[in-house]
């Protein structure tokens, strides 16, 4: 009897949205249960307290600041991280010699821990724009990895027709290379965006810039105030998972983009 061989086609065929929704009921429950056998909300605030707070904290100006300065650094790192991924990673693909002198700097760039970059830049770099490019370093390795392995599965007699028909360079990068690479690059966009949001908010938790959700968490820790940790962390989440289901719907729209997962 095979117990997991039709797993996938049982998972399809359960209703959409009902195993979130379990998911969501069991935490709160697990939540709850760990909450009272603590009984220190400073340690484990329960669930209500939490809710409470979030409402106090949401109708504050401060709050927002906070989400949006926050938002708007780890967005330009995440995309500043693609892009020069993909730039990088476009040369090292065309000339074998250029990627054997520069594809172990990008390799060394994703062993190094986001911890010793950010100890680094802050001996450099203003505090209010550190996350920014945190969030660029540690995406641009994932992009590059991306999109040299899908520059190199492209077909090799393709791209000789091009050069016969003598195609510019820029042509054959949007009409050619681009296009082959995109369902492996919104693949790994995905998985480079949760890298930005982690390293975006522990350079803040570290940097402590004027207005930044890493800054709320850190201040809460300071004051023992465990339920604005808890606060700060699931809107951290839940706008992490809303920027998750875009990019995955935009991806949807892409040829490849299933195969290329």
């Amino acid at each position: 009897m095979n117990l997991f061989g039709d797993g996938k086609r049982k998972a399809a065929a359960f209703p959409r949205g009902v195993g979130t929704v379990l998911f969501i009921v069991l935490a709160l429950a697990i939540w709850e249960t760990v909450a009272l056998a603590v009984a220190a909300p400073y340690i484990v605030p329960k669930p209500q307290d939490v809710a409470v707070r979030a409402v106090e904290l949401m109708v504050t100006t401060g709050f927002w600041q906070a989400v949006g300065w926050s938002l708007l650094r780890v967005l330009v790192g995440f995309a500043c991280g693609m892009v020069l991924g993909v730039a990088c990673a476009l040369p090292m693909a065309a000339w074998p010699h250029v990627r054997a002198v520069f594809a172990p700097f990008v390799k060394v760039m994703r062993t190094v821990p986001v911890v010793c970059f950010i100890l680094l830049m802050l001996l450099w770099v203003n505090a209010t724009w550190l996350s920014a490019i945190i969030s660029a370093l540690m995406v641009l390795p994932v992009a590059w990895t991306g999109a040299i392995e899908a520059l190199d599965s492209i077909d090799r007699g393709i791209v000789e027709v091009a050069r016969v028909f003598k195609l510019g360079a820029m042509r054959r990068l949007f009409k050619l290379y681009l296009p082959a690479i995109a369902p492996q690059l919104l693949s790994t966009a995905v998985v480079g965006l949760g890298l930005a949001w982690k390293s975006g908010i522990t350079a803040e938790v570290l940097a402590l810039p004027m207005f930044g959700m890493g800054s709320g968490i850190y201040h809460a820790k300071i004051a023992l105030e465990a339920a604005d940790i808890f606060v700060w962390a699931l809107v951290i989440i839940v706008i992490s998972l809303a920027m998750e289901t875009a990019l995955r719907a935009c991806a949807s729209h892409f040829p490849g983009w299933e195969t290329s997962r």
